[in-house]
């Protein structure tokens, strides 16, 4: 027999504004009745009820990042043999659970990060070798949680963001002027990727350079509350690191 079922989510939604209005009814309830044992007894068994559907509830509404995180070895397994690159995937954090309607909102731009780090990031085998590096590339997806917040990091072991390239596109493109861009740590330079409009892509081909750059990423990940931060190193690799606020209601009612 079927063991899942889909839900709508504007339903969980309904449910759990009914939930919250129980609590109200029952905190109403638990003022009147501190003087009558029976009444007493009830409001704390309807205390106990409301606590246990709340978390049961919150609980159809997550799912774990591995149903996305699993779909990626098969891309990358393909974008690597059109790059003509080695590359190896590691899975972390597979558990780690978010809400359904996030973990929909992060495909694309996960999706295009993956990308980013096959096309741009990670350099063919023979670059790899000349440069001391083992010719496969290491591409690391993790998920874990620091707090109220879960952190996504997608991170490879290229050669890093180039920044002369960086400030150069920077310029061409007239994103800031020779003078603000003399004045920018290397920090900030690292940050123009995500300016609107900005690409070192040398050409259009279908793995990047679509006309949906870092800025789109950055949005839509700001869209559901989260934010992005990047580091990077000349040789050595790039991380982005993505932490969302999960839109759950995780305090009882």
């Amino acid at each position: 027999s079927e063991s899942t079922l889909r839900v709508d989510v504007g339903l969980l939604d309904h449910v759990m504004a009914l939930i919250k209005e129980l609590g109200l009814v029952r905190n109403q309830l638990a003022e009147r009745t501190t003087q009558d044992e029976t009444l007493a007894l009830a409001s704390q068994q309807l205390d106990r009820l409301t606590n246990e559907l709340h978390q049961s509830l919150l609980k159809t509404r997550v799912q774990a990042i591995g149903t996305v995180w699993n779909r990626f070895p098969r891309i990358v397994r393909d974008l690597a043999i059109i790059c003509g690159k080695k590359v190896e995937v590691e899975l972390s954090g597979t558990a780690t659970e978010l809400d359904r309607t996030i973990i929909e909102a992060i495909k694309d731009p996960l999706t295009h990060l993956v990308r980013n780090s096959v096309d741009h990031g990670l350099e063919s085998p023979e670059v790899r070798v000349a440069s001391g590096k083992s010719a496969t590339g290491r591409l690391r997806l993790d998920a874990y949680r620091e707090g109220n917040q879960v952190s996504l990091e997608v991170a490879d072991d290229g050669s890093g963001i180039n920044l002369e390239r960086v400030r150069q596109t920077a310029l061409e493109r007239q994103l800031v002027s020779s003078e603000m861009l003399s004045k920018m740590a290397d920090q900030e330079v690292m940050q123009l990727i995500f300016a609107p409009g900005f690409s070192t892509a040398q050409k259009v081909t279908t793995i990047s350079g679509r006309g949906v750059g870092m800025d789109v990423v950055k949005t839509n990940i700001e869209r559901i509350g989260g934010t992005v931060e990047l580091r990077s190193e000349a040789g050595k690799g790039t991380t982005i690191k993505i932490k969302l606020q999960p839109r759950l209601e995780e305090r009882a009612p």
